[in-house]
């Protein structure tokens, strides 16, 4: 299931659209806006996986709007009158472009991408490489096109951001779409510990802890409330 929102100033358009939306057993109508300004405010604070987004728009086109979100891992398909955006949507890293007037069969093929492409995305897409003590050494991640070897024992921390994951190494960051239990699931367990709703570190990265922070690499990662336990029992640390 694919939560959705429509954004388009015309009526008419959104009507239609909510109409095929609500016809696709797939998806699911979170919202409908018909000012662009007022859809970025709601995507800043809500989970979304796809937007039907028109591009000609007063305030914010959908162009600049697909910009805004593009790293929330967003699918964007444009829906317009206008032939001439084509090319423009797809350096946009637009999933489809739909002209108006949409049949439904056309809307159902672009849905079918989308579900295609999250299919692909969803967990980590992943080939596991063990050590000989069993313990996995190697997870080669999809970033976009590309899929990266990683060695665990490189990692540093991941920080969870909108329907993405970001690898931190000391080489640079890796951006893969996961959701923290596939992640928590990849990772060695003796090696790895979730501190935070949004955090997970390498223990023997850690270069100094604080109350409630820990400090990799100059980066100070918070201690949640609900992790602040497990974490100092697994560090044998009372706090006396």
């Amino acid at each position: 299931m694919l939560r959705c929102i429509i954004v388009d100033d015309e009526s008419g358009a959104v009507e239609i659209l909510t109409r095929y939306v609500r016809r696709t057993p797939e998806l699911e109508l979170v919202r409908s806006f018909r000012d662009s300004i007022e859809a970025l405010t709601f995507l800043a604070g809500n989970e979304v996986d796809l937007v039907f987004l028109d591009i000609d728009m007063p305030n914010l086109d959908g162009m600049h709007l697909s910009e805004l979100i593009r790293n929330k891992g967003i699918q964007v398909i444009f829906c317009t009158a206008y032939s001439e955006y084509a090319v423009e949507s797809y350096e946009k890293e637009a999933l489809d472009y739909l002209l108006k007037p949409i049949a439904y069969e056309r809307f159902r093929r672009a849905v079918d991408k989308a579900l295609d492409a999250r299919s692909e995305l969803s967990g980590p897409d992943q080939t596991e490489m063990r050590g000989k003590n069993g313990k996995i050494r190697k997870l080669f991640l999809k970033s976009g096109p590309l899929i990266y070897q990683v060695d665990t024992g490189e990692l540093l921390y991941m920080e969870k951001k909108g329907h993405y994951v970001v690898f931190h190494t000391p080489a640079g960051e890796l951006l893969s779409r996961m959701n923290m239990n596939d992640l928590l699931n990849a990772l060695p367990s003796d090696e790895f510990i979730r501190v935070h709703r949004s955090y997970v570190i390498a223990i023997d990265k850690i270069d100094t802890i604080e109350k409630r922070m820990v400090i990799i690499k100059g980066k100070r990662i918070p201690i949640g409330d609900s992790y602040r336990d497990d974490f100092f029992e697994r560090i044998r640390y009372s706090g006396n």
